[in-house]
C-alpha cells in the first residue's frame, strides 16, 4: 500500500495499530511501518499504536489511547484529578484504572500505567465525547478520588492532604454528594472510609 493512499484512508482515525491498516490491506507487512516511520511519516504512540507525523497530540488523545491499549480500563487516579481540577498540575503520562493485573507501558509523552482493581470496584467512570466518533471513558470525580485514597494507604491525615496541595473548592462537591458515600460503601473497607473521614476533616480546616 502506498503511503498516500494509506493517509487518505484514515485521516479520521487519531491513531492506528497494525490489525487497523490490514483491515484495509490484509496483505500488509509489519515492516512496512518500520520504514514509514524511518521517513517521518509516522511516529510511534504507546503500546503498538502510531500517529500521523502531523497528528497533534492533546490530552483527549492520550485518554483515548490509554483505553484502548490495555482493555476494559478508564482513565483515573492523578490524571483523572487533574482533568477535574483537583490538583494543581496536568500530570506527565496517563494513568488508568484496570480490571486487568498493574502494567505500564513507555511512550514520548510519559508512562501509561494501569492500576489493578477488582471486577466489583470498575464502575463509576463516565464517557466523554470528543468527537461523535471518538470518546474515552474516565473516572467521575467521586471515584477518581475514592480510587486515589484505596490505592495510595499512606494518604490517612490532614496533613498528608496538605501536602498533596489537592483543590478544596472542587472537593467540597463531594459533601453534597449522593454518589460519594454510595460508592464508598461498595467498596466496604474501613480503612478507606478513615482515610475518606481525614479528607473530610481537611476540607473543614
Amino acid at each position: 500500500m502506498r503511503f498516500r493512499d494509506f493517509e487518505s484512508k484514515v485521516q479520521n482515525l487519531r491513531f492506528f495499530n497494525l490489525n487497523d491498516i490490514r483491515k484495509l490491506d490484509p496483505s500488509f507487512h509489519r515492516r512496512q511501518l518500520v520504514d514509514w516511520q524511518q521517513r517521518g511519516y509516522i511516529k510511534p504512540l504507546v503500546g503498538g499504536m502510531y500517529l500521523l507525523a502531523n497528528c497533534e497530540v492533546d490530552e483527549g488523545l492520550l485518554f483515548m489511547a490509554a483505553n484502548q491499549v490495555y482493555q476494559p480500563s478508564y482513565v483515573s487516579l492523578e490524571s483523572a484529578l487533574a482533568y477535574h481540577q483537583v490538583i494543581p498540575e496536568s500530570v506527565l503520562g496517563v494513568t488508568s484504572i484496570s480490571s486487568r493485573k498493574t502494567r505500564q507501558f513507555e511512550s514520548n509523552w510519559g508512562q501509561f500505567t494501569y492500576r489493578s482493581l477488582k471486577p466489583a470496584y470498575f464502575f463509576g467512570y463516565k464517557v466523554v465525547t470528543v468527537t461523535p466518533n471518538q470518546k474515552f471513558l474516565i473516572a467521575s470525580l467521586e471515584k477518581a478520588v475514592l480510587d486515589f485514597l484505596y490505592l495510595k494507604p499512606h494518604t490517612h491525615n490532614v496533613e498528608d492532604f496538605d501536602g498533596l496541595r489537592w483543590n478544596k473548592n472542587v472537593l467540597s462537591n463531594l459533601k453534597a454528594n449522593d454518589e460519594f458515600p454510595r460508592y464508598l460503601q461498595i467498596f466496604n473497607k474501613q480503612a478507606l472510609e478513615n482515610r475518606v473521614n481525614a479528607l473530610m476533616r481537611y476540607l473543614d480546616a
